[in-house]
């Protein structure tokens, strides 16, 4: 090698040494550690109230959950967005370093987040805490509720064993869909907090931390008196007594007035929110048929790009099992983006790798197409648009199918998706499936007894009482005498009204 050479040598040396570690490999894959993430990550990791799938829709929070709350994680880290054709995951044997939930009584390790759809960049795992199963919320008319705990009645603080996850106690796992939680951690007593980190790699860990509290409940008369010939109405607020979302329990309260000691039981129940916010009040919900795409739509060109696809459903948010949606599509010329008719194509409906329908030579004059799915499982959807304008051309549209609809937007008369009205006795109370106001509704008798309905017999101006027995009380001084309630195993919280037998505020003869 002559002198020259050797020059040369060494200067390319020196220029390919002092390229960023950064931009080593541009093609990263889960084999290959040296991604771009590896000195600038851009890692955001959000806790949301609400089942949100991107990052500008999370409601954040992190204080006021409850024992047995559950967590929608969000983590944005698009240098783990592997293959922008399927759903990458993050955590643990995923390519990634690993993720750690931990709470003041347990913790684990074998955690796993989905990308929320192909080419996202943004994993959502659900943290969902247990409570105790073996301590009682509420009795009532025979009825003992207990807090939600499936299987989780070890209290041993320390980390799950693999025995314990083994049999249910300190369940991990992930199902096809990301909705589907990524650990369940058992949560002893009312107080606690949760952690979620993520090592993103040697040098950077990504941590976010919640907090939940006791909570007393609150039980109050929509009224201050009553007149005969109207229901007795009151709501119950008490977050704690959440069983299990597949099933709304019904809860007893006891009522009874001063010419009635003994009383009658009232039923309650958790307002529903499997919808997570959908149909809160406000806009019209009838089946409107759009005229263009909503801002929801997911959009794509057709690899030569000649044309430009909008895709979307009816109603909107995230895809539920065992619902019927509308698939809608418009295609728009690539360059000029102007809708195009006389739309032929075909369809292929396919679920977690299987093709389950398969549609042919379909037509819309006007060039908006609507077609109808239904999914009777959970997991990863694939629609394909075949044949576009009798051509070869097509395109796939891939999304998640969560075990249930989450409904965010409802079709509104002006043929958009808008966002319904939150009640005002609603806010601060909703929570994923249920929202925190227990309706309780009674009839009154002014006669001896009533065969008819489960009504309170009452006399002209008696009062009223309705009485919630509180079995969630706080350990005050760190559990030392002393607090108020140290002794004591529940609280009867009571609300009081009065009722007449004449319209109230008018003057009878």
């Amino acid at each position: 090698m002559n002198k020259f050479q050797i020059i040369t040598f060494v200067l390319l040396t020196g220029f390919v040494l002092s390229v960023p570690l950064a931009a080593i490999s541009a093609n990263a894959t889960p084999d290959n550690p040296w991604t771009s993430t590896y000195k600038t990550p851009g890692v955001i990791m959000k806790f949301c109230q609400n089942a949100a799938t991107t990052m500008q829709d999370c409601d954040e929070k992190y204080d006021g959950y409850t024992w047995t709350d559950r967590i929608y994680v969000l983590i944005y880290a698009n240098g783990y967005n592997y293959d922008s054709g399927k759903i990458d995951t993050i955590g643990k044997d995923q390519g990634s370093g690993n993720i750690k939930v931990t709470t003041r009584d347990s913790s684990s390790t074998n955690v796993i987040f989905s990308e929320t759809g192909p080419d996202t960049g943004v994993f959502l795992g659900v943290v969902k805490m247990t409570g105790q199963m073996s301590h009682a919320v509420h009795v009532e008319n025979g009825v003992t509720v207990k807090a939600m705990g499936m299987n989780m009645d070890n209290y041993t603080p320390g980390s799950c064993t693999q025995m314990q996850i083994n049999m249910g106690m300190c369940s991990v796992g992930i199902g096809n869909s990301s909705h589907d939680w990524a650990v369940k951690l058992k949560t002893d007593l009312q107080d606690g907090a949760v952690t979620v980190a993520w090592e993103v790699n040697e040098d950077i860990h990504v941590v976010k931390s919640a907090t939940w509290e006791w909570r007393m409940g609150e039980i109050e008369f929509d009224k201050e008196q009553f007149s005969i010939g109207e229901p007795i109405t009151f709501k119950l607020h008490d977050a704690d007594l959440w069983v299990h979302h597949g099933d709304f329990h019904t809860y007893y309260i006891h009522a009874w007035s001063d010419s009635d000691a003994a009383g009658i039981y009232v039923p309650v129940q958790f307002t529903a929110n499997h919808d997570h916010g959908g149909s809160l009040g406000g806009g019209d919900t009838s089946n409107v048929q759009l005229s263009e795409p909503a801002s929801s739509s997911l959009i794509k060109y057709t690899p030569d790009g000649e044309y430009k696809l909008y895709f979307w459903w009816q109603p909107g948010g995230v895809i539920g099992v065992d619902k019927d949606y509308s698939i809608n599509l418009m295609v728009h010329d690539g360059l000029t983006d102007i809708m195009q008719s006389k739309l032929t194509y075909g369809m292929e409906i396919w679920l977690n790798g299987e093709l389950i329908e398969k549609r042919t030579e379909k037509f819309a004059g006007d060039g908006h197409a609507v077609e109808p799915v239904r999914f009777d499982q959970r997991g990863t959807a694939k629609i394909v648009i075949t044949n576009i304008f009798d051509s070869d051309v097509s395109q796939d549209f891939s999304f998640q199918v969560a075990p249930e609809a989450i409904v965010k937007q409802v079709v509104g008369k002006h043929s958009a998706f808008a966002e319904g009205n939150i009640p005002e006795d609603w806010k601060g109370r909703i929570h994923g499936h249920y929202v925190d106001e227990l309706v309780g509704s009674f009839d009154v008798t002014f006669s001896n007894h009533s065969f008819d309905k489960n009504s309170l017999r009452v006399s002209d101006g008696d009062g009223i009482y309705v009485e919630y027995e509180d079995r969630t009380l706080p350990e005050d001084n760190e559990g030392l005498l002393g607090g108020p309630y140290t002794s004591a195993d529940q609280i009867d919280i009571r609300a009081h009204t009065f009722v007449f037998d004449h319209l109230v505020g008018m003057t009878t003869p």
